[in-house]
């Protein structure tokens, strides 16, 4: 028996989303309505599927569609991440993800478009701050006290029914195939080892992705190709 992942499968059996959502917190770094949008997502998932002790060895998949707070809390419930290489990201920038088996076949949910203020904080305190915040205009004390209504508000609409909130279908989807050890390449100028899938040929040599100039990166906006030099 794993008994790694054996609080959260717990949680997920006891229907304890409040637990959830807390474990969710200590990774995010705070409570938001994305985090618990995600907790709520992949929990249903995890229960309908029947999903537990995922060891993080690639026979369960997350394909997470977006890069913000929902895929924390989808991460931290199914247990797939990027460090074990069962998350994979796919850069269309929607509020959505599949959970899959290994054969590809699984649920999709994606934010139901017309879902409106259906998980709004409505209180005109929590409004304020959160436009103040938004601004980069919120004092310390002030992001604070936003954090701790959205808290506040966050444990309260994790009673609303996935099916309130998501659109659901079931997927089959073409997966990566089970990851591997790659080779390393030293760069002859910097003299760092980097993937060998990441090598960039400039001049007749092969560099890294950062000596060579050009590189992906994944931010707020998604993924983006950044050159420099």
């Amino acid at each position: 028996m794993n008994d790694t992942r054996l609080e959260i499968d717990k949680k997920i059996d006891e229907n304890d989303l409040s637990g959830l959502l807390y474990l969710t917190g200590l990774i995010h770094g705070h409570h938001c309505i994305g985090s618990t949008m995600g907790v709520i997502a992949a929990h249903y998932t995890m229960k309908t599927m029947n999903i537990r002790e995922n060891t993080g060895m690639e026979h369960v998949i997350a394909v997470v569609e977006t890069n913000n707070c929902f895929t924390d809390g989808v991460q931290v419930v199914t247990g797939c991440s990027f460090g074990n290489n069962s998350m994979v990201y796919r850069d269309f920038g929607k509020t959505a993800f599949s959970l899959v088996k290994r054969n590809g076949e699984g649920i999709r949910l994606s934010v139901k478009p017309d879902l409106g203020d259906l998980l709004q904080d409505k209180r005109p305190e929590a409004q304020n701050f959160i436009k103040m915040v938004n601004e980069r205009k919120a004092t310390p004390e002030k992001e604070a006290k936003m954090m701790q209504l959205n808290k506040e508000h966050c444990y309260s609409v994790l009673d609303v029914p996935a099916e309130k909130i998501f659109n659901i279908e079931n997927v089959k989807l073409s997966l990566p195939e089970y990851s591997r050890i790659l080779d390393s390449n030293i760069c002859p100028i910097c003299g760092e080892k980097y993937m060998e899938t990441k090598a960039v040929l400039k001049n007749g040599q092969l560099l890294c992705s950062r000596c060579g100039g050009e590189y992906n990166q994944l931010d707020w906006s998604g993924i983006r190709t950044v050159k420099e030099g």
